[in-house]
């Protein structure tokens, strides 16, 4: 078990750690608690190191948004009208 403030995308956090399990609670930000699931052999030793390298990365949604926002607004450049983008996005 390893408890951090530091921001932690878990999907990725257990990726670098070899995709064995990793679960997580983030009710409060500053201690979120982070364990390897039950089948997992990761140690406390590793878990607490793979969290004080891990540099979250953006979720999968993040990346939709921002490319949807970026797109948009270049739509908005070319001189669509809301009504315009509204009806592409639909």
């Amino acid at each position: 078990m390893a408890i951090t403030s530091k921001e932690i995308n878990l999907y990725q956090l257990d990726q670098e750690l070899g995709g064995q399990g990793l679960c997580g609670d983030f009710n409060d930000p500053k201690k979120k608690l982070i364990v390897p699931s039950d089948n997992s052999t990761i140690t406390e030793q590793e878990l607490e190191a793979a969290i004080q390298s891990h540099i979250a990365g953006p979720s999968d949604a993040e990346v939709k948004m921002l490319n949807r926002q970026e797109g948009i607004t270049k739509l908005k450049e070319l001189g669509f009208t809301e009504d315009e983008i509204t009806a592409l996005f639909s």
